[in-house]
């Protein structure tokens, strides 16, 4: 068997013989556990870093309104959501919702690392403004 730590490829295929085969005392539990719960967490980073881009697009286009620029913002802002809308999922969302004043703060910092303008103390926008491609 090999270890996780030597040869990590190798590790994944031995792991998931194992797990077709029930053979659970080849499992290496520790291991297996973090990189399980190491998937979702990339996941909800994936999709809570284009959720904070999006935010930080829709500001630019609310109180920076460079006219050159926005309509480049909006298609960023339509292609990060086409991404979301595969990926997203019902928990995500819960934790999401819970995140969104943070996701608007780094967003803020961001947009006025760029441009000298007033922004919102709070985030204007919804969870799902945000997050639906949908024209309103």
């Amino acid at each position: 068997m090999q270890t996780y730590d030597g040869d990590f490829y190798q590790w994944t295929v031995e792991q998931a013989q194992a797990l077709r085969q029930r053979d659970l005392d080849s499992l290496d539990w520790d291991n297996l556990i973090e990189e399980i719960e190491s998937l979702g967490k990339s996941d909800y980073a994936r999709v809570s870093s284009k959720v904070m881009r999006i935010i930080q697009h829709k500001l630019k286009i609310d109180y920076v309104a460079i006219p050159e620029c926005i309509k480049h913002w909006q298609h960023e802002i339509k292609v990060w959501q086409k991404d979301i809308k595969r990926q997203i999922s019902p928990s995500m969302i819960r934790k999401l919702l819970v995140d969104l004043d943070e996701l608007f703060l780094d967003a803020k910092d961001l947009v006025l690392d760029e441009y000298d303008v007033e922004l919102p103390q709070e985030c204007p926008y919804s969870l799902d403004e945000l997050v639906s491609s949908e024209k309103r």
